[in-house]
């Protein structure tokens, strides 16, 4: 028989993963995996109407091009698991 965790015990499960995800943004894995995290969560912006958004793309972006294995687009941040 399987117990279902709390509320509270999801909610701080929640918070930990997005810190460690939050902390690695350097790695392009990583990243990929934050990006999916947020997607999953239904986490979005409207990236026009806010600059630091505007920012965090063009940093994005930047990363997948720099990325050791061949250049990488925003989608294929996203499908990478």
């Amino acid at each position: 028989m399987s117990k279902k965790a709390d509320l509270d015990s999801m909610n701080s499960l929640h918070a930990m993963v997005a810190k460690q995800l939050a902390g690695n943004l350097d790695d392009p894995k990583v990243l990929a995996m934050a990006i999916k995290f947020l997607k999953d969560n239904d986490i979005t912006v409207d990236v026009i109407e806010s600059e630091s958004m505007m920012s965090i793309t063009e940093s994005i972006k930047q990363l997948a091009k720099e990325a050791k294995e061949s250049p990488m687009s925003i989608e294929d941040l996203m499908d990478m698991h």
